[in-house]
């Protein structure tokens, strides 16, 4: 019984089998890395990454809904009612097809308020023991509509 606890413990403690790659080695973007669009206005934005050993399962938010939305961050799945995401999500938001297509294109919705708001990718790998996320931001300047 004693050797097979000190085998399960070298095999944890190296580390070895996780199949996630060093973290250094992921890179995460967002295209395009900065937009301009008019109150309520959209924009389309795709999320990639290079360095995963298997494709991440992705997420959307908006980074100053985090606060008053924690568990989505005004992230919405196509499947969601968009009304969920105009009533809730001051500071916009931002919808997707689904959270395991890579790379990731998803759909900035504009508030009706001028101001600088900020997209948030994520991508996430997890093995058995642990799990590898990295995050890219897109900034958004939404503008007041003409006169």
């Amino acid at each position: 019984m004693l050797a097979l606890g000190l085998v399960a413990t070298q095999i944890i403690g190296c580390g070895g089998s996780s199949g996630l790659p060093p973290s250094s080695s992921v890179l995460v973007a967002i295209a395009p890395a900065s937009a301009t669009v008019p109150a309520n206005g959209t924009v389309i934005l795709e999320g990639s990454a290079a360095g995963f050993t298997e494709n991440p399962i992705v997420m959307w938010g908006i980074m100053e809904s985090s606060d008053t939305v924690p568990v989505s961050g005004c992230g919405l799945l196509a499947s969601q009612d968009p009304a969920i995401g105009a009533a809730n999500c001051t500071h916009g938001y931002v919808v997707t097809t689904d959270v395991t297509t890579f790379p990731s294109a998803a759909t900035y919705h504009a508030p009706a308020t001028p101001g600088v708001y900020h997209v948030v990718f994520t991508a996430t790998q997890s093995s058995t023991f642990d799990h590898l996320q990295k995050s890219a931001t897109a900034t958004i300047t939404v503008t007041a509509i003409g006169p």
